[in-house]
């Protein structure tokens, strides 16, 4: 599960209160090389730069998922004008991310409509915004399982579940803040 190529790895997750419709998505990015280490040998000081983090609103899981990557690879751009080229993999353990780059044929051939409904799919722009940044980065996407065990992680597991520590902390923190102000 290694990029050999010396370019990057874009990790992304997302926390969500549902009641709320409330979420943080956040992402980090880092050499592919560093995911070659052994993953008991990755520190958080070897994290070069500390997840970016984002509140979304007025959101549910599958548009946080698509929301956070596209923010992610968009900032990330904004980011790294200038720097050398390197393939980027985008590291997820969202099956929706990881699934629309199969489905691209199937969905566009259909406009984004619903076959059943005949209605425009709920997140059809965010997936065509999702495709012409695929387009333009050519990335390749890497679907992770997420919350595994402590002994059974390698690298990119150590690396996933680090920032999935962070953006849950983020969230509680915003709700920790939402709560006391409504008092």
């Amino acid at each position: 599960m290694t990029v050999r190529d010396h370019g990057r790895a874009l990790f992304t997750d997302m926390s969500l209160d549902p009641v709320r419709r409330m979420g943080v998505g956040a992402y980090l990015v880092i050499p592919s090389v560093l995911l070659e280490s052994a993953a008991l040998m990755i520190n958080q000081a070897e994290l070069q730069e500390q997840p970016v983090q984002r509140r979304f609103e007025c959101t549910s899981s599958t548009t946080l998922e698509v929301e956070t990557v596209i923010w992610a690879l968009q900032d990330h751009c904004r980011r790294t004008t200038g720097h050398g080229p390197g393939k980027l993999q985008v590291y997820t353990d969202s099956q929706c991310i990881s699934g629309l780059l199969k489905r691209r044929a199937e969905l566009t051939a259909r406009d984004f409509v619903c076959r059943g409904t005949g209605l425009p799919l709920r997140n059809a722009s965010l997936y065509g915004r999702f495709y012409e940044l695929h387009d333009k980065l050519d990335f390749g996407v890497i679907k992770l399982k997420g919350h595994t065990n402590r002994g059974s992680r390698d690298a990119v597991h150590e690396i996933f579940s680090y920032l999935d520590r962070q953006v849950r902390k983020a969230l509680r923190l915003w709700m920790h803040e939402v709560r006391t102000q409504s008092y």
